[in-house]
């Protein structure tokens, strides 16, 4: 049993011979950040360790991590993995705004890599302590900051993907820092698009394309998190999930605020624009960002794919009417359409045969379909799990009643930590697959709105002046339909109820093993 609860590595250990652990000071999904002290430089410094939870353990008695069982072994490999891909990353960065790599070190069958040590502490302390006391000319000051490291790394081609308030840390004169590259994405790794798989992300500032897996990422993902840390940063409040906006978007603007806010109202749009869910909105590089914030602007983006269709229709509008039309082609495009197309345009007949045909040429139904398909597996799945944890209950409760001496109390502690994890690994095990399975299949759909004005080709003119509205209503609804399951199989509803069920537990065998010691 003491083995499993030993975490924190104590302080006075001493790692690579050089540094001195001084206490842990926090803990995320796949590590443990100590404060130093390195001994030959007579310094403060942060050393982090590869110390996934839920899949290793640490032996009591020497410190050694190990995978909790055989099976977690790849598991653990690739939490390593994600290791040395952040100290890789950061061993080509040099910026005073970008956390600077110091040491990597190898022992008691981990990673650790060390830093420098940021004594300001975080954005997110300082967003719960002295939010009030930051004046907009600060708050401003350190956006600029933080743009340009974000232009550094762009520079070289790095998506940082997990920009939150508690990756923004302060230097001894309180200038911002970004650290936590673990989720960092590098030219030689990325693929056409990314998925929630593939590198980890915090959902209340994590861009639509990284939680629903649909699209690229790129600047245009970093800029959103920064926005909408931002947007925490000025309301006090954080932002609702990009998932849950696109299902059904609630969230106050930061210019609908402004009053209160007090902020440049410029700048309070710039947010807001960079905050959209939809990647062509917001701007596409931090030079356009910055340009736009000097300029007093918002970005003006264009389709390239409607352009050159709208370029192909007036060309051939000409050729076809003639030098007798082309005064009315010309105006089509410029405000002044003929009328038949106009009427055609606002026929709600002529709108719902288009729609009508939109989504055949597409596959909605069937699209719609799978979606429904794979709810029903989701709640299969749900109902599967919750009948493991009541089974683990029923088990370990019966158990617990026959316990009549100390050591079978720790032999049952222990053995309950090991079914919670094996089951936590299945739970998370079943609905990635779940959710790369849904993913493979709706490759064969198109539906985001350029895909679709890609895919369906207008029949004549009057179709071509309602197609752009048409196909972004389409797009948004099946967006929304496919989000119903995207979100639910992604909640943590079995894990909580696993993780809440298993600490009872423990605290009835807890609970036993005192009553034993007090009859002895």
């Amino acid at each position: 049993m003491q083995a499993t609860s030993v975490i924190d590595l104590p302080p006075g250990v001493h790692v690579g011979g050089r540094y001195k652990l001084l206490k842990a000071i926090g803990q995320g999904g796949f590590g443990i950040t100590y404060i130093g002290w390195d001994e030959e430089q007579h310094c403060r410094v942060a050393v982090k360790e590869c110390f996934p939870q839920g899949i290793c353990i640490r032996d009591a008695g020497t410190g050694a991590v190990m995978p909790a069982r055989e099976s977690y072994e790849p598991c653990y490999m690739k939490a390593l993995e994600y290791m040395r891909r952040e100290v890789r990353t950061l061993q080509g960065l040099n910026h005073d705004s970008i956390v600077h790599f110091k040491d990597v070190l190898w022992g008691n069958g981990s990673v650790f890599y060390v830093m420098p040590w940021l004594p300001g502490g975080t954005l997110r302390d300082v967003i719960e302590t002295r939010r009030a006391e930051i004046t907009p000319e600060q708050s401003m000051a350190w956006l600029r900051v933080l743009l340009e490291a974000l232009r550094y790394l762009h520079e070289r081609s790095i998506t940082h993907r997990d920009i939150k308030p508690a990756n923004i840390m302060f230097d001894e004169k309180q200038n911002p820092v970004i650290i936590d590259f673990g989720a960092a994405l590098n030219r030689a790794e990325r693929t056409g698009t990314t998925t929630t798989s593939q590198g980890a992300f915090s959902r209340n500032y994590a861009a639509p394309e990284q939680i629903t897996g649909k699209g690229h990422v790129g600047a245009w993902t970093d800029l959103y998190s920064l926005a909408a840390t931002w947007y925490e940063l000025l309301t006090g409040v954080p932002p609702e999930a990009a998932d849950a906006r696109l299902a059904q978007d609630d969230m106050k603007s930061l210019t609908k605020q402004a009053a209160k806010i007090g902020y440049p109202l410029e700048v309070l749009a710039l947010l807001d624009c960079n905050m959209s869910l939809n990647v062509n909105n917001r701007c596409q590089s931090v030079e356009q960002c910055l340009q736009c914030w000097k300029d007093g602007t918002l970005p003006r983006l264009e389709n390239l794919v409607e352009r050159r269709r709208k370029t192909i229709v007036l060309t051939s509008a000409f050729v076809i009417l003639g030098l007798g039309g082309l005064y009315g082609a010309y105006s089509a495009f410029l405000g002044g359409t003929p009328a038949r197309y106009l009427e055609q345009a606002s026929s709600p007949s002529n709108r719902e045969a288009l729609v009508q045909y939109v989504e055949e040429q597409i596959q909605a139904k069937d699209f719609r379909n799978l979606c429904d398909e794979y709810m029903r597996k989701y709640s299969v799945l749900k109902g599967q799990h919750a009948q493991t944890i009541q089974r683990m209950v029923n088990q370990y409760s019966a158990a617990i009643e026959q316990v009549d001496h100390e050591e079978a109390g720790e032999k049952l502690f222990n053995a309950l930590e090991d079914e919670k994890r094996k089951i936590l690994l299945h739970f998370s095990d079943d609905f990635d697959q779940l959710r790369k399975n849904f993913l493979n299949a709706r490759a064969a759909y198109s539906i985001s709105r350029i895909d679709i004005s890609t895919k369906v080709k207008p029949r004549n003119l009057g179709e071509e002046i309602m197609m752009p509205g048409i196909c972004e209503g389409i797009a948004q609804d099946l967006s929304q339909y496919e989000s119903k399951f995207l979100i639910s199989s992604s909640d943590q509803q079995d894990a909580t109820q696993l993780l809440e069920k298993s600490a009872k537990l423990e605290e009835k065998i807890a609970k036993k093993n005192d009553s034993l010691r007090k009859k002895r």
